[in-house]
């Protein structure tokens, strides 16, 4: 009698965390969508705007006959070309777009080639060929925001002098690894310290049924990694949905 007296409650447990996670998944989503939103309308508005201010300046370049204004002008141009250049670096913050296009692994090329020069720390991309040409949206976005925010650890926190990220995996598994040659930490020491951004790492892979794990010690650089299992059978589903 006890023992079936214990079932109800675990039973609503379970069924809390379910819709927890289920709510917490459609979060997660329509953040995502929101994000794209945004970065689509930066890129098409303000990147139009500013194409055509860098044509303007062109124009008036070759007008003038001041060697003065002319210089003004260069200096002015070359303003607006960093401007875009940073635009066109934050819209692909917000969403990459390379990932639709392009897919996981080129999209995280380009990723830790734009790290390596803007941090300053070289970051080698490892991939591996046997990793399947198709897969579902949620899982590259899981990856590339799991590297992404792993990258910004390791600029931001971790001191170190060199960083790769290796891609593996086939249509049975997919993994992703972060690892860097920083300080290091106590994994026991982070639990009581999570921020937004490892907390948000952990859900994203867990929502899609991976597992994630952080190796660290104190000097000896830290490891990030998630797994996703199941990718084939994910696909399929998603195919004959």
């Amino acid at each position: 009698m006890q023992h079936s007296a214990k079932e109800p409650i675990t039973y609503v447990s379970d069924r809390r965390r379910a819709q927890n996670q289920g709510e917490g998944s459609a979060l997660m989503e329509s953040q995502e969508k929101e994000l794209r939103l945004i970065s689509q309308e930066l890129h098409d508005d303000l990147g139009q705007r500013l194409a055509l201010l860098q044509m303007q300046i062109s124009q008036l370049e070759h007008q003038c006959e001041s060697g003065d204004i002319v210089t003004g002008l260069r200096t002015l141009r070359e303003s607006v070309d960093e401007m875009d250049r940073d635009l066109h670096r934050i819209c692909y913050r917000l969403y990459p777009v390379i990932l639709d296009q392009l897919g996981l692994t080129v999209a995280l090329e380009a990723l830790c080639r734009e790290f390596s020069k803007f941090s300053g720390i070289p970051t080698t991309f490892i991939n591996d060929e046997s990793l399947p040409k198709h897969l579902a949206r949620d899982v590259s976005l899981c990856l590339y925001r799991l590297v992404q925010e792993a990258l910004h650890n390791v600029s931001k926190h971790s001191g170190a002098r060199w960083a790769t990220v290796t891609l593996r995996g086939s249509t049975s598994a997919l993994e992703v690894e972060v690892k860097d040659s920083g300080n290091g930490f106590d994994p026991d020491a982070l639990q009581a310290e999570r921020g937004l951004g490892l907390a948000s790492m952990e859900q994203r892979v867990q929502r899609i049924g991976g597992r994630y794990d952080i190796c660290s010690r104190p000097g000896l650089g830290t490891a990030v990694k998630a797994v996703l299992p199941d990718l084939h059978h994910r696909m399929t589903e998603r195919k004959l949905g």
